[in-house]
């Protein structure tokens, strides 16, 4: 897609810049060639960016097609969207991190305890009363509330023991991939097209400050 971008830019920079010539040759003002010069720099990089995505669906002419470049590679381009996504952000270290640390960690650890505290009942099952009887019902508490401390306290420890293990089971790498891959095609655009649109005006306005320095170029060259 960069390599279109690069490559359009010649194209549609020529075909525009034909326009800002026989606007020059009718009205040669100085101020012509830096403002064209902008307005030449940003529609090329506008019209490329937007045939990355559009149309979103085919249309046939004759015998071509027309679709976004992005969307007619959606195959291709699900699967580098999913491996990217979870070798650099969802990966299985990532997503403990963030729940063992993240702020909602109170929450995760909260009712790890509660689970904690269930899991020693059960554990103890019919024993509860004998051991109640043996402990007392305060000492018994407190044992269910250490075991669940002890296990809150070893789990970030533990846990990365079981990243090859979660990864596999998750398989969100293969399920993301397959998902994206049936998407409609204007689905498949409003899952990928957000995460480029900073960097599109970003490039669009590079694209028209370039074409300003080069009609300031030419007007120095001229005059």
């Amino acid at each position: 897609e960069f390599t279109f971008i690069r490559r359009s830019g010649f194209y549609f920079g020529f075909l525009f810049g034909l326009i800002q010539m026989g606007v020059f040759f009718v009205y040669d003002a100085s101020w012509v060639l830096p403002f064209f010069g902008f307005l030449v720099g940003w529609a090329t990089n506008w019209v490329a960016l937007k045939v990355i995505f559009r149309p979103l669906n085919p249309i046939k002419i004759g015998c071509f097609s027309l679709h976004g470049i992005f969307l007619k590679r959606q195959m291709e381009v699900s699967e580098t969207f999913a491996r990217v996504n979870c070798v650099e952000i969802l990966h299985t270290k990532a997503i403990w991190e963030e729940i063992l640390s993240g702020p909602k960690s109170k929450n995760f650890f909260a009712m790890l305890r509660a689970h904690s505290i269930v899991f020693t009942e059960r554990l103890v099952g019919g024993m509860k009363p004998i051991t109640i009887a043996a402990m007392g019902s305060q000492q018994f508490s407190e044992m269910k509330e250490e075991i669940a401390q002890k296990i809150a306290d070893k789990l970030p420890s533990v846990m990365p023991h079981s990243y090859e293990y979660t990864t596999e089971a998750l398989d969100m790498e293969n399920t993301i991939r397959e998902r994206m891959q049936k998407l409609p095609y204007p689905e498949f655009e409003g899952v990928l097209h957000p995460a480029f649109e900073e960097d599109e005006i970003l490039l669009i306005l590079v694209g028209g400050l370039l074409g300003l320095v080069a009609g300031g170029i030419q007007v120095v060259a001229m005059y």
